[in-house]
Parts: C-alpha cells; sequence; structure tokens
C-alpha cells in the first residue's frame, strides 16, 4: 500500500471548502470574495497536482536514462 500524504489531503479538502464557501459569498453578490475564491481554488489545484506528481514511480522522467542502462554518449548535464 502507498504511503498516504495527510497532510496535502486535508490542503485540498480545506482550499475546496473555503472555494466553495467563497463561491456561495459571490453568489450572494460580495464582489470581494472572487479573491479568496481564486486563491483557495489555486492552492487546492496546486496540491492535487503535487499528490498526482507524487504517484508517479521513480523512473517517470521522459528525459533520464534508465537506472542500469548504458550511457549512449550523449551525456547530460543536470544544473
Amino acid at each position: 500500500m502507498r504511503k498516504v500524504r495527510w497532510a496535502s489531503v486535508w490542503t485540498v479538502v480545506g482550499a475546496c471548502v473555503v472555494a466553495l464557501a467563497m463561491l456561495w459569498v459571490v453568489l450572494r453578490g460580495k464582489v470581494w470574495a472572487w479573491i479568496p475564491f481564486f486563491i483557495a481554488a489555486g492552492v487546492a489545484v496546486r496540491e492535487i497536482r503535487y499528490l498526482q506528481r507524487a504517484r508517479r514511480p521513480a523512473e517517470a522522467g521522459f528525459d533520464e536514462r534508465r537506472r542500469g542502462e548504458p550511457d549512449d554518449g550523449r551525456e547530460r548535464r543536470r544544473r
């Protein structure tokens, strides 16, 4: 079983709750609530993408050679 990053999961849940609450406030006519809505939605999207990247296998990088494969003369610098 994979290790669950509970802090990130709770961040996503909290950001979604805040975004939904601010959307409700916007729908009730308060224009100022767009700002916290977009911030909370952005935090939720960022954390979801972080969780997705964390689930990928370690060798998912398409620009790196796999471990154990010989170098074919095209040495890549990592800086």
